[in-house]
């Protein structure tokens, strides 16, 4: 049996599809990732015997949706706050040993897009005579996306 050829219809959405796919998995959205780096503890609550031996590892993961900005050191805030309060629900009153990691994903169209960030928040829940900084660790080392930011919306993931 002799089979048709291919119509040139088929082969030209064939061929144009396949450029459409490469195309697709070869443009990665432009991504901003800053990190903390290595577990620091705020320099007020150092000193030996400043806190409890006993350290609880939490993590806060977050989710933003961001329009115009990104201003990380104020999400880094509501992050830490959230960890923080979770370190109230059981009984500590200090966080130590604190790290965080951000990654903004940057819209293609910068103007009508929306940023999608994740952060990452880890800190220890500790006792402690002093009181919590309640600022987040190594600001200095933020990366943001300068102008004016609105939060449109916020999720906490599940690890």
């Amino acid at each position: 049996m002799l089979s048709s050829p291919p119509s040139p219809i088929r082969v030209t959405m064939t061929v144009t599809n396949a450029f459409v796919k490469l195309r697709r998995s070869t443009s990665k959205a432009e991504s901003i990732d800053s990190t903390s780096g290595e577990p620091q503890t705020h320099p007020l609550l150092r000193g030996e015997g400043a806190t409890s031996k006993c350290k609880i590892p939490l993590v806060q993961n977050d989710l933003f949706f961001c329009r115009d900005a990104v201003d990380v050191p104020k999400l880094l805030r509501g992050s830490r706050a959230s960890l923080f309060e979770r370190a109230e629900n059981i009984g500590a009153n200090v966080l130590v040993d604190e790290r965080w990691e951000c990654s903004i994903r940057v819209p293609r169209d910068r103007r009508h897009g929306s940023f999608k960030v994740q952060v990452r928040y880890h800190a220890s829940a500790s006792r402690s005579s002093l009181s919590d900084p309640q600022k987040p660790v190594a600001l200095d080392r933020v990366q943001n996306v300068s102008g004016l930011m609105t939060i449109v919306d916020r999720e906490e993931l599940s690890l």
